[in-house]
């Protein structure tokens, strides 16, 4: 039989230690793990969120060297369980809110489609084509108010005649415009 010396068990003593430690911290997790899971399954959204919690948790009491020396180590593990939480719901708080993946995002179209541009163009000459069937003090009113965003007041102005006037030749405008596309959704 050989004989250990004192430097070898020096070099042993950290190894037996840190088996020890794993096999207590291994006993830890087994009996904690499923009141964990329960008290972050009540705080988060999924299952996926408390596991990920709870394993953040043994990683940071792996951490901890003097973690056995504690007096309540239940209560300290708990502890960090709701510091833990905080920290999550502040994090998640300061993105505004919950995590969107963008997998489930669809881009909008940046065009529109063939068609819409083909009715669309069709919805504008006939609408132009109002327009100009229009008398042209009329056309003038309805394209100072709408186009160039003027007031009555503005435009009576403009035109040298009375707000009143600017008033019925805009009710008759748009009751004519209404008309054409009335026939544009007929069409």
């Amino acid at each position: 039989m050989s004989e250990i010396s004192d430097a070898d068990l020096s070099l042993t003593a950290p190894a037996l230690t840190a088996s020890a430690g794993s096999e207590a911290f291994d006993a830890l997790s087994r009996r904690l793990r499923p009141a964990l899971m329960r008290y972050f399954q009540r705080r988060t959204e999924s299952a996926a969120d408390a596991e990920e919690l709870v394993q953040e948790l043994f990683l940071r009491l792996l951490r901890r060297a003097d973690l056995f020396a504690l007096q309540n180590l239940d209560g300290y593990v708990f502890e960090a369980a709701a510091n833990l939480a905080r920290d999550r719901a502040r994090r998640q708080q300061a993105r505004g809110g919950r995590h969107i993946d963008i997998d489930d995002i669809e881009p909008a179209a940046d065009e529109p489609s063939p068609e819409r541009v083909v009715d669309g163009r069709k919805r504008l000459d006939l609408m132009l084509s109002a327009l100009d069937r229009l008398p042209p003090r009329a056309r003038t009113i309805v394209i100072l108010r709408r186009f160039e965003s003027l007031t009555y007041g503005q435009i009576a102005d403009r035109l040298g005649i009375s707000v009143s006037a600017v008033e019925k030749h805009m009710v008759r405008s748009m009751s004519a415009l209404r008309a054409a596309l009335a026939q544009i959704a007929d069409t």
